[in-house]
């Protein structure tokens, strides 16, 4: 199939030699949106708009603070926190001579307190648009694998994904490929996926045997990082602080 902008980067991740493409993907648009948010969207309006109502999670808070523009940053969260504040006063009347009753009953029934908090503490810009992205190369990466030899070909090769996008892609299967087509392909990378965890897992036995005073003259080989690869299928990549 010939390639197309919107394939591009699928085939680039295809081209690593890492535990999941998706992975690489998901990593990729973060970074960008990392650097976006400390850069060129200090000039946007709408972006500032929604950063300051959203704010970010945890996870990106220290991303952003890892970065040597502190200046940007600071201006994000001075605006964000008058949001929070401005927010916050909304709620006065709620908190005005609290009741057990009101406060603190069990209901099925949200009131405005517990929105407050569900929204503030799961709310978070990166988080949303790297996820919405992720959403159209689910979609792409379906049709790649329909109506390119050569692509499905890179994925059956492949070192397979980590669990969180291969329950993604269980998930989405059906909806993107026609019954019969959806079940071959979920025998394929489900196959694919036992095979690759127990080649780390053979990695991860090595890894402790070298911890033998025993085996000190055994070559390390693949297992020298199997831990951080092992993690990384299990759960996604994961961000290393390089240490001194």
């Amino acid at each position: 199939m010939k390639e197309k902008i919107y394939t591009i980067p699928l085939n680039e991740a295809y081209e690593t030699d890492c535990e999941c493409p998706l992975c690489f993907l998901e990593k990729k648009l973060e970074e960008e949106a990392i650097e976006y948010t400390l850069g060129a969207a200090m000039m946007e309006p709408d972006f500032r708009i929604e950063s300051n109502e959203k704010g970010f999670c945890k996870n990106h808070y220290s991303m952003l603070f890892s970065k040597q523009n502190k200046l940007s940053l600071a201006l994000i969260l001075e605006t964000h926190m008058e949001e929070i504040s401005k927010s916050l006063d909304s709620l006065s009347k709620e908190f005005e001579n609290p009741s057990q009753k009101r406060l603190f009953k069990k209901s099925s029934e949200s009131n405005k307190i517990d929105d407050w908090f569900d929204k503030n503490n799961s709310s978070c810009v990166i988080c949303d648009k790297v996820e919405k992205t992720m959403k159209r190369y689910i979609e792409v990466f379906f049709y790649m694998w329909s109506h390119d030899k050569e692509f499905k070909n890179k994925v059956i090769s492949s070192k397979g994904f980590c669990l969180y996008h291969f329950g993604i892609l269980f998930e989405n299967a059906q909806k993107y490929l026609k019954k019969n087509d959806a079940a071959d392909f979920l025998n394929i990378i489900y196959n694919k996926e036992k095979d690759e965890l127990m080649r780390i897992n053979e990695d991860i036995h090595k890894f402790t045997l070298k911890f033998d005073y025993r085996n000190k003259d055994m070559e390390w080989g693949t297992a020298i990082d199997a831990p951080v690869r092992a993690i990384e299928k299990l759960s996604g990549y994961i961000h290393i602080k390089n240490s001194d």
